[in-house]
């Protein structure tokens, strides 16, 4: 018995680092596929654009400003996702 993979439109993906790099890319690509999308980093202004962006392309994004290095801002990112989407699939 093989592992089944949900594809990326039926996911809620958590992208931390979202707001440049690998993360900025992934989230562009994961939106584009369909994926329900919580974008994480600590720029309000470069997390408001790219959320702005998915969204005016038919995506579905939120954004936390978090600091993945405190604890808290990390609970903030799963209770967003938890809210908005009812829980996450990839992180």
């Amino acid at each position: 018995m093989g592992v089944q993979l949900k594809k990326l439109k039926e996911q809620t993906i958590v992208i931390t680092g979202a707001s440049s790099g690998i993360g900025l890319v992934t989230a562009r690509m994961a939106a584009k596929a369909g994926a329900q999308l919580v974008l994480a980093a600590r720029s309000k202004e470069a997390l408001g654009q790219l959320t702005d962006e998915i969204k005016s392309a038919g995506g579905e994004a939120i954004y936390v400003v978090a600091d993945v290095g405190r604890e808290e801002d990390v609970r903030d990112i799963a209770d967003a996702a938890i809210h908005r989407f009812g829980g996450f699939n990839t992180w």
